[in-house]
């Protein structure tokens, strides 16, 4: 495929680079600064990618980037979601102008196109229950709005899936191709985390859950290099098991 990479000068973003070339896709990136993303990569790599300096709050230029080099998927990590329950980052402001530029590139094509978006482990619902994990850990709820946006679509309006990790971590700063990583592959779950481990602790009046979801966490601890490969992977194929969906992820070497 034909990727256009929001966010690529990211720690996730710039190993999304080498990824997406591993697994013999063509990558168009999209930066704030073409200088900052030249700087991050191997010459090598620079040069074989295609690369659009723009705003990613900006929906008419992301669309033309789309629609001008002839892109089959989109990939965003662009945006840092506020910690706080209360606090505000730009995070919204970038996805709202993702999803409305792929929205309406795919109207354009008359096909809906591709996209992975990136989101946290509080989006993913607890395991049994319709309540999601942020509910009991209240962090990163922007998320949960963006989420909503995406919901919000008519059903043939994009081709979206999220991929929803805890805590990232990097096994390495070579950025080179083809990648090596050294850890498993990443196992995989539509809507819940995969191999949650529940407790009795979970039936402890108010605070059981919040409880269990604390003890859970640092379980799904992932590298950037995993989640990385786990999405170009997904893009081999036009066909995805993960469409319409948020998806959890573990280490399933560890």
């Amino acid at each position: 495929m034909k990727v256009l990479l929001i966010g690529a000068t990211g720690n996730l973003g710039i190993r999304l680079v080498a990824a997406l070339l591993t697994h013999g896709h063509s990558v168009v990136a999209f930066v704030r600064s073409t200088k900052k993303l030249e700087s991050l990569l191997p010459a090598p790599l620079f040069h074989q990618i295609a690369v659009v300096q723009g705003d990613a709050t900006d929906a008419v230029l992301i669309k033309r980037a789309i629609l001008d080099a002839g892109c089959d998927a989109v990939v965003n990590t662009a945006g840092l979601a506020a910690m706080a329950p209360w606090g505000k980052s730009e995070l919204p402001a970038i996805f709202r102008a993702v999803v409305s530029a792929v929205r309406e590139a795919g109207l354009e094509r008359k096909k809906p196109l591709r996209a992975w978006f990136l989101a946290g482990l509080g989006v993913l619902y607890y395991p049994g229950s319709e309540s999601m994990l942020s509910d009991y850990i209240p962090i990163y709820l922007e998320h949960r709005q963006n989420l909503y946006l995406l919901k919000s679509l008519p059903p043939d309006a994009l081709d979206w899936s999220v991929l929803c990790p805890s805590t990232m971590t990097p096994e390495s700063s070579d950025i080179s191709v083809p990648t090596r990583n050294s850890c498993g592959q990443l196992i995989a779950n539509a809507t819940t985390p995969p191999f949650w481990q529940d407790s009795w602790m979970k039936h402890i009046p108010l605070i059981g859950k919040t409880l269990v979801c604390t003890m859970n966490a640092g379980r799904y601890e992932t590298t950037l290099e995993q989640n990385a490969d786990f999405v170009a992977s997904d893009l081999e194929s036009y066909e995805s098991r993960w469409s319409g969906t948020t998806v959890g992820i573990i280490d399933g070497s560890k």
